[in-house]
């Protein structure tokens, strides 16, 4: 039997809960209230909660803060939420898209209206939810011949998305890359365990063979339009800017924006990370190592957009690791 969803309500006014209590709760709801932002975050962080209508005008942290925050948690970050306010303004439009919000109802709002939005955001969760997992499904599926298994995929994911807010790309953007990123490596499925785990030195061949999987990777990833953005990763993930990457030697701003994206995250994990060839290197050794270079790794590798915005990130990453580490 199919829980009932549970709606988080937070607004300061009391009379307002009651009038969303009595709303939501005859349509099968459960309807949480919180008269504060902090009240709110706290019943998020402790509950499992499918939406929020959530007001702008709060005291101490208003309504633009509380959706940012929720935005930034790595757990709490897909629930969708809907702002609710007198505000009415285009800017004000404008700012509740900037943090985040999924939708913005006026007030005073109409009842049938509230209803439909939350209908609407709620079976457009459930698909995500159901492409989401068919993507990590796939992602977890490349990981059984190869070494990088755990939350590897997991990692270069949210690397990606931490990248891409601090590029200024819009949410949407960032949020594809973070779930589709996650299939960088699935060509992998198609090299021998043998060659991925070997802890040698790989032959001509061997290495020829490991270059392949990026198009394996594409292949197997196909045309369906919501993964075009998957297929151009798993193919330009391992392209340098410099041009001496593969598999075909891409240039500059040749590499798709993703693919520049996630070669920084990917060579973070893997140095993070200990590899049958190598041991796992800490923080400060690996944004040495991106940063500055070692010879196997430089940072003419990487587009220096890109750099720059793994500089100014750096202790996010480390963050992720720490949280979703093996």
């Amino acid at each position: 039997m199919a829980r009932t969803l549970r709606i988080l309500c937070i607004d300061d006014e009391p009379a307002n809960l009651v009038l969303l209590e009595g709303l939501l709760g005859p349509r099968g709801y459960d309807v949480i209230k919180a008269t504060s932002g902090q009240e709110g975050l706290k019943i998020i962080r402790e509950q499992e909660v499918d939406i929020v209508l959530l007001d702008v005008l709060l005291p101490q942290l208003d309504g633009y803060t509380v959706c940012k925050k929720i935005k930034e948690d790595v757990e709490a970050r897909n629930i969708p939420i809907i702002m609710i306010t007198a505000l009415a303004s285009k800017e004000d439009r404008i700012r509740s898209i900037e943090v985040g919000a999924e939708d913005f109802i006026s007030k005073p709002f109409d009842q049938a209206e509230v209803l439909a939005r939350i209908g609407m955001l709620l079976k457009i969760r459930e698909s995500e939810d159901a492409f989401t997992y068919t993507v990590y499904a796939l992602a977890r599926a490349a990981e059984i011949n190869d070494e990088d298994t755990g939350n590897h995929i997991l990692r270069v994911g949210e690397y990606c998305a931490i990248i891409a807010a601090n590029l200024k790309m819009s949410p949407k953007i960032f949020q594809h890359i973070r779930i589709q990123a996650t299939l960088h490596d699935v060509g992998k499925i198609h090299i021998p365990s043998v060659i991925l785990r070997n802890p040698g030195k790989l032959t001509p061949e061997e290495w020829s063979e490991i270059k392949k999987h990026p198009i394996y990777g594409a292949r197997i990833i196909g045309d369906h339009p919501r993964l075009s953005m998957a297929k151009s990763i798993a193919l330009t993930h391992h392209e340098r800017w410099d041009g001496s990457g593969y598999p075909y030697g891409l240039k500059g701003e040749k590499i798709p924006m993703e693919g520049r994206i996630v070669i920084v995250a990917d060579q973070y994990d893997a140095l993070r990370n200990p590899r049958v060839y190598k041991p796992a290197y800490d923080h400060q050794t690996t944004y040495k190592i991106i940063t500055e270079g070692d010879g196997r790794t430089m940072p003419s590798h990487f587009d220096p957009l890109v750099l720059a915005a793994f500089k100014n990130t750096a202790s996010q990453f480390a963050g992720v690791h720490e949280k979703l580490k093996e």
